[in-house]
Parts: C-alpha cells; structure tokens; sequence
C-alpha cells in the first residue's frame, strides 16, 4: 500500500474512534439525564401521594364528624321529643335524669357532644334498657419516698366531671403576717466595710430606742460597736456553739447588711428553720438583696407592723458518702442555698462522675465537673457555665455541667423530689474536689459519693414588691439582662 493510502487509512480511523468516543459520552450523558429525570418523577409521585392521603384522611376526619354530629343531633331530637310522654313515675325520673346528662355534656353552641357517654346501641322505649356509666372520681396527692411519712401529703388535684385541676400551685406568691410582734432581731454584717459598719450601729440605736427590740449580732459586732461606744453594751451575742444552734428558737427577724454573700451566710447559721431574712443591698450584685439602706427605716417599719410578701428559697441538703468507711455519712447534712459543686480541682485530668437519679443512671459527667444548684442559685455559678436562670419560687434542681467534653451534654432542671447520687467510679484517673456554696471545701476518691436532695427548711426572704418583681429587677439591674439599643424607625418599611 502506497504512503498516501496508509495516512488516509489511519486518518479515517481516527475519525471513527473519535466519533465512538462521542456517541459513548453522549450515550453516558443520557443516561445520567435519564436518572436524574426519574429519581425527580419519583420524588413528584411521592409528594402527590402523601397530598391525596392527606386529603383523603382529611375528608374521613370530617365526615366522621359530620356523622357524630348528625347522631348527637337526631338522638337529642328524639330525647327532646319523647320527653313530654314521660311525665310521671320513676321511668319520668330517669328519662329527665338522662336528658340533662346529655345536654349538659354537650356544646350548647354546635351540639357536638364533648364527652362520650356510655350506652346500648338500641334505644328502647323501656327506660330500664337505657344504661349510663359515670366516671370514678379520685384525687392525687403527694407521695414521699418513707411508708410512714404522711404528715407531708396533701392534696393537688381534684377531680370534677372529667377535669384534672390543680387544687394549689407551690409558685403562687406567699405572704407572711405576724400573729404576735416580733421582740429579736439578729443583725448580720459584711466584714471590712467602714459604710456597713456605721449604718449598723445606726440601725442598731433606732431598733432598740424606736421599736423596743433586742438585738443579736455576731461576736464580733459587737466588739466593734462596744469599742466605739459603751452605749452599745445592750447588744446581745453568742458565747458558744451549743447558743449559735439554738438562735432559731429565739430569733424573729434576721436583717443582713451586704450582698448576696451574707445572705449565704446567714442561711448556713440556721441548720433547721430560718427565721424571716430582710436583706439589704450594700454589695456588688445583689440577686438576693432588693431592700435600700437609705431608706431602712420605712422598710423595717413597715415589715414590723405588718404583713410582707416573702420568697421561699429552696436549699439542698447534702452527705458526703465514704466508701472505706462502708457507706455512712461522713458527718451531719450540709445545707446550701446556692449550689454544691464537684470539679476536677488541680488534677489535669478530666473528671469522670457517675450520675444517678433516685437509683437510675442518668450520665457520666466528663469534663471539668458537675453543679447542683438551687433555683436561688441559678443566677450564680450555674449562670456563668450555661444554665438557665429560673425563678425561685421554681421548686426544682439544675443539673449544669462545667465544660463538658460532649456537643451533646446539655444542663437539666430535675423536680425538687428527686435524690441525686454523684459517685466518683473506682476506675478515675484522680480525685474530684466538692465545694458547698463555695465553702466546706472536701476530696472525694474514687468509690466515694455525695448525695443531694432538697431540704425541708427553705429561706424565707422578704420580698420589696414580690418574689416575680424583685426577681425580674435584679437580673434586669444585676445583669443588664437583654439591654440592647431600640430599633430605630427610619428608613424603609415593609408593606
């Protein structure tokens, strides 16, 4: 074959491999349409199914309706219509008993019936074959954890004609009136304040020459206000701990003059009931303090005299549970007001804490650790490591973990009934450190627990306005809580 016939040749080979290649790409690329066309057909196809179902069910929903209604109607028209026949005897009764049943379990406005009454499918003219069932009627109570505890039941719901209402709400506002005068008042301070400590010698002159009252303040008070004057020697004090226990029984009145932290501390000298807290202001914050030194006069008056709403601030009561000492409590109850909290201390290992709910599992908390707080204190700690603030006539436990080591850890809020078992698990690389409040500060190895509930005696502080009030001013004052600039209206405007 001569060289020109053998470069055509090849040439026309060329052009055929190149069209094949073409048909293939366009073959493939047909295909993918083809593909990509049926997969949209059967998406449309879906769609259009679950509309004609939805129409469909809808229809049913309302012919059922239009049946009942129908029913209602023509059975309360017969009702109506043999009514005059029955005028005497039981039959009468009954039949008349019946009728008002009916009309009264149905809306006077449509006549659909709101609540389905039991019956025979026949009606018969005998009233005897006509037969009606009421529904049983019962009441829920409390239910605490002891078989012989019921000094603590009450009554929360009733049941009335199929209803389940609540007989009383635990967060309702709560007032205090004194039945006889208070006569003791106990002063507490905020050490190392020069302005605390001449509004409460003040305070302490207009109480006893004014109102008549005796006056309890710490120990060291009262060396202040004796070293600046004699006349103070009437201030009353504790001499040692068996007197500090037993202030409960003769005190009527605490008066805190600080922040939050000597509401904490006034809260933790009362093991069992506290007397009635009126805090004043003369701190940082004040979550807890809505009363104004300047004007204590009015306040104390008023509260003296009269009745005042108060603020029932829960507490939790907490053991500490050794494992080498063979589950016993490490000492008494430790009540906080605040929060009790459990963190890896200066180990550089994460924490490792299981979490128990009364006796089932709830998580294993690692990261840097775990805050058990009060209502009271979810404007605190809880706060800062992302909890919610709650109200604190909110009966509840916030279960709010420090930088855990999850996406997917989230804080919870827990009914205040519950027992919570935190336990360090034997398998820990360190120790975790629980602090109560910020005090009392105690190593748990691995085996041992703590063990929180709440406490049967909360705080009750006096509310300036009331518990809703106060409480909405101190995170608005406190926190600045969702202060931002007002939209402006120039500019465009929708239509």
């Amino acid at each position: 074959m001569k060289p020109g016939q053998i470069k055509s040749t090849e040439q026309e080979n060329g052009l055929v491999a190149n069209s094949e290649k073409v048909m293939v790409v366009e073959e493939e690329e047909e295909e993918g349409n083809l593909v990509e066309f049926s997969e949209a057909m059967r998406t449309v196809s879906k769609v259009l199914r679950r509309a004609a179902q939805g129409k469909a069910s809808a229809q049913a929903e309302a012919a059922e309706w239009k049946r009942k209604y129908e029913m209602e109607r023509a059975r309360n028209m017969h009702l109506q219509h043999k009514g005059a026949a029955y005028n005497a005897g039981n039959c009468n009764k009954q039949k008349e008993e019946h009728l008002e049943l009916v009309s009264q379990r149905c809306c006077g406005e449509n006549g659909i019936c709101s609540h389905e009454v039991l019956r025979d499918s026949k009606e018969e003219d005998s009233c005897s074959d006509t037969k009606i069932t009421k529904k049983a009627s019962f009441k829920l109570q409390w239910c605490s954890s002891g078989d012989n505890d019921d000094q603590h039941k009450h009554d929360i719901v009733s049941f009335e004609k199929g209803h389940i209402t609540t007989a009383e709400r635990s967060s309702k506002q709560i007032s205090l009136k004194w039945e006889s005068p208070p006569q003791t008042v106990l002063i507490l301070t905020k050490p190392n304040s020069t302005s605390v400590k001449l509004l409460c010698a003040e305070m302490v002159r207009w109480l006893t020459e004014k109102r008549k009252l005796n006056i309890y303040v710490e120990p060291r008070v009262r060396t202040e206000l004796v070293t600046e004057s004699s006349y103070y020697n009437f201030a009353q004090t504790w001499n040692d701990d068996k007197e500090f226990w037993l202030l409960h029984e003769i005190v009527d009145l605490v008066i805190t003059l600080g922040g939050d932290g000597t509401v904490l501390w006034a809260a933790s000298m009362f093991k069992g009931p506290v007397p009635p807290v009126v805090p004043f202001s003369l701190g940082s914050l004040g979550f807890m303090t809505p009363f104004y030194s300047e004007r204590y006069k009015e306040c104390l008056k008023s509260i003296l005299q009269g009745g005042m709403s108060i603020t029932l601030r829960h507490r939790l009561q907490c053991h500490v549970v050794r494992e080498a000492a063979e589950n016993e409590n490490e000492g008494g109850p430790i009540l906080v007001l605040n929060e009790v909290t459990i963190d890896r201390g200066i180990s550089s290992f994460l924490t490792n804490l299981e979490c128990y709910c009364d006796n089932s599992f709830v998580t294993c908390v690692q990261g840097d650790g775990l805050i058990l707080s009060t209502t009271s204190g979810s404007t605190a700690y809880s706060l800062a490591a992302g909890g919610s603030m709650v109200h604190p006539q909110v009966p509840g436990i916030l279960f709010t973990p420090i930088c855990p080591h999850s996406l997917s850890f989230r804080p919870l809020i827990l009914p205040e009934h519950v027992t919570l078992r935190i336990q360090v698990p034997f398998n820990s690389r360190g120790h975790a450190w629980v602090s109560f409040d910020g005090k009392d500060r105690k190593q748990l190895a691995p085996g041992d627990a703590l063990v929180c509930s709440m406490s049967a005696w909360p705080v009750p502080t006096v509310c300036r306005v009331d518990s809703t009030s106060d409480f909405l001013h101190s995170i608005h004052d406190g926190l600045h809580w969702n202060l931002r600039k007002t939209q402006s209206f120039d500019g465009l405007r929708g239509i």
